[in-house]
């Protein structure tokens, strides 16, 4: 258990990354306009956070023997996560309107929020998927640290996908060279790399949770061209329609 507890001694200190990135990545679109947000967006974003937050504690108290707290934040750890999922399905389908009113223009195609809502859904899917199985190897400290690890992969991606984007707001939009699909080409593959590279770090590149996740987000590369799809357009709008708080 302590040569377990040595590789993750430094963890909290990396989880300070994704913590900046998402300040950066939700400042306009969020923290800018937050008075004016509805709550379930609230409601996500503070779970969201905390979450992160409590990502980056719990590795300190593991590695610095404090252990009893450790659990005790981990069951604390456990509702956060329930209101991450559950927060996170209930704005999915604004994707779906988004789309519809082509509220994204001129920086992305409506095809874009169509997509997200597939592709977003696979990711909190793999969120909670992860949480599972790092609940389940609890007592088993390897699978259970790079389970939980694993979760920020899944949880990460929406601050990921707006922070390779902010080109786009510099650019005025559209450009011949840079648009969002061009973002997700450069954005994607270099988060597969980190992702390999802390699997490669803790000696764990093939385990299911470091697979999985280069899947899950392997999947957002696509996101524009599944949006493009007339019939899942149709069937996304029937489904998501009666759960949008907006008349379409």
């Amino acid at each position: 258990m302590k040569n377990v507890l040595n590789q993750y001694q430094n963890a909290h200190k990396w989880m300070l990354i994704p913590w900046i990135i998402i300040i950066i990545a939700f400042t306009p679109q969020y923290f800018m306009s937050w008075s004016t947000e509805p709550w379930p967006y609230h409601l996500h974003a503070l779970s969201a956070m905390a979450w992160f937050a409590l990502l980056l504690y719990q590795p300190y108290l593991a590695t610095h023997g404090k252990i009893k707290q450790h659990r005790k934040w981990g069951m604390i750890g456990l509702f956060l996560a329930g209101s991450v999922v559950f927060s996170a399905l209930s704005i999915v389908p604004t994707n779906v309107y988004i789309g519809a009113v082509d509220g994204g223009q001129p920086f992305f195609p409506d095809s874009f929020f169509y997509g997200l809502v597939f592709t977003e859904t696979i990711q909190i899917v793999g969120f909670g998927f992860a949480v599972i199985m790092g609940v389940i190897n609890s007592k088993k400290t390897e699978e259970h640290a790079i389970w939980m690890i694993s979760s920020l992969f899944f949880g990460f991606m929406p601050a990921w996908a707006r922070f390779v984007m902010f080109p786009l707001l510099f650019l005025d939009g559209q450009t011949n060279w840079m648009d969002a699909q061009t973002c997700l080409n450069i954005g994607i593959p270099l988060f597969i790399m980190v992702v390999l590279l802390i699997g490669y770090r803790l000696k764990k590149l093939k385990h299911p949770a470091i697979l999985l996740s280069i899947l899950f987000v392997f999947i957002m590369l696509f996101t524009i061209p599944i949006g493009e799809l007339e019939w899942y357009r149709e069937l996304v709008t029937r489904i998501m329609k009666p759960t949008i708080p907006w008349n379409l």
